[in-house]
């Protein structure tokens, strides 16, 4: 006899559908966020109409965790021009609506000049003595790069497979701005190498073959932070093969971990004779956490409603660490702000003694500056990157085609302190191309396009709402 299929059974919600939703329920938020700002207006007007004349004890003050935003300046270099500020950049960047056949996360922001643009004169971030210095008694000193979310969705796969599993043409543009630095770090959001029997795959369910490293380690990038919402798509034998294959490819990395015993370990990398710390951690994975299908695979990345930032700085500074930096996977997806959780953790972050933090799982770019706390008694200025976006994917959400990377220059000082400075942003934008999802540096194309782009795929260099 003939299965039938349940009619009273829940219908799989296509990613169309899922987007419709997304959409509307932004709008939702917009409308709600009129609607309070209008009551606000009303109370502060009542309030200032009956408020006694005279009395300056009656105003208050409510201090958050955002980060000061970052000046911009104009960019020497290929592109030409200035970059905008970046919280005015979120409200001008360009639109790519329309079908997403796989996605799984979105993005966004940029259209300006592919130099980094420096900041001038901002305060200097971390404290802490432990300073070995280089054998000839110099000052030590780091650059590096950070690029936002690195996904292989289904239309990349099947890209890739065409030309044998071949994922260099999705990077090849992009490649001499990820080795332009002593140290480049980057998401990766989903698991590589073959789960048993089943087909590689995108949205929902992120797996991609282990050869999709190859080109992120050919061009310059030199560690991935595992902690995201789709490390468990395919459970603790995903993580393992993630991890695996991370490491075959001779990435450091750090946020999913095989054993236990190694989630319990520290992440220390020694870059230019600096020794860098790592933490990361997710806010979910999905509710795959929920399931119980796999209890051990839950063990196996760290949560960060869960976690305890003092004590891992403690960790990372007693096994030497001089530099700590966290990758937080949190907050909601495509908004380009920052939301309460989001700043709460900002701040319970750099008052743990963190000195850099890189946001991610927005899918869109987000502020980023410095936010000031007292740490041992000592104020220090803490450089906080809520989302760099996507660095690449085959989203077509608004704004999920554009990212940034991430410029900064860790520089020690004499009597063994650090400063963050020379902090900046490369706009990047991907392009569907000759059967292949490719990102490249959006201001060295903004007078000239690439060969192959006609000007309705250049909208992010053309879009002003």
């Amino acid at each position: 006899m003939q299965n039938r299929p349940n009619p009273n059974a829940p219908r799989r919600m296509t990613r169309q559908q899922y987007e419709a939703m997304m959409r509307q329920r932004r709008q939702n938020r917009i409308a709600i966020a009129i609607i309070a700002a209008i009551a606000v207006l009303i109370v502060t007007g009542v309030v200032l109409i009956l408020k006694p004349k005279g009395n300056p004890d009656a105003v208050t003050a409510m201090v958050e965790a955002t980060a000061t935003p970052v000046a911009p300046q104009a960019a020497e270099g290929a592109g030409g021009g200035s970059v905008p500020d970046l919280a005015a950049m979120t409200d001008t960047e360009p639109s790519r609506e329309g079908d997403l056949s796989d996605g799984g996360d979105g993005e966004g922001e940029t259209a300006t000049d592919v130099e980094v643009t420096p900041v001038p004169e901002l305060p200097t971030a971390i404290d802490h003595v432990v300073s070995t210095r280089r054998p000839d008694g110099s000052l030590r000193s780091v650059r590096m790069r950070a690029v936002g979310d690195i996904m292989f969705c289904q239309t990349q796969l099947v890209y890739a497979k065409d030309s044998g599993y071949d994922f260099h043409n999705q990077f090849e543009m992009i490649a001499d701005q990820l080795a332009d630095a002593d140290f480049t770090m980057g998401n990766m959001e989903g698991t590589i190498g073959k789960y048993k029997k089943s087909q590689y795959s995108g949205y929902p369910q992120f797996n991609a073959p282990d050869v999709a490293l190859a080109p992120l380690k050919d061009y310059g990038i030199d560690f991935l932070t595992l902690a995201n919402n789709h490390m468990l798509d395919r459970w603790s034998g995903g993580v393992e093969n993630t991890v695996n294959n991370v490491e075959k490819y001779g990435f450091a990395h750090v946020g999913a971990y095989r054993t236990k015993a190694e989630k319990a370990g520290t992440v220390i990398c020694e870059v230019g004779g600096i020794k860098f710390g790592f933490m990361a951690y997710t806010h979910t994975t999905n509710s795959m956490e929920n399931r119980g299908v796999d209890k051990e695979a839950v063990d196996l990345v760290p949560y960060i409603s869960k976690a305890d930032f003092k004590g891992d700085v403690k960790k990372l500074r007693d096994a030497g660490a001089e530099v700590i930096i966290a990758w937080p996977h949190w907050g909601a997806e495509y908004v380009r702000e920052p939301d309460s959780s989001q700043k709460k953790y900002a701040k319970q972050l750099a008052e743990a003694g963190v000195d850099i933090i890189i946001g991610s799982h927005a899918h869109e770019v987000q502020p980023m500056g410095f936010q000031s706390v007292t740490v041992d008694g000592v104020e220090k200025q803490v450089l906080t990157m809520f989302c760099m976006g996507n660095f690449i994917s085959d989203h077509v959400i608004q704004y999920t085609d554009n990212g940034l990377i991430l410029d900064f220059t860790v520089n020690e000082q004499p009597g063994g302190r650090f400063t963050v400075d020379n902090v900046g942003y490369i706009p990047t934008y991907t392009w569907k191309q000759d059967g292949a999802v490719k990102v490249l540096p959006s201001g060295r194309y903004l007078e000239n396009r690439p060969t192959g782009m006609d000007e309705s795929q250049r909208s992010w260099a053309t879009s002003s709402s």
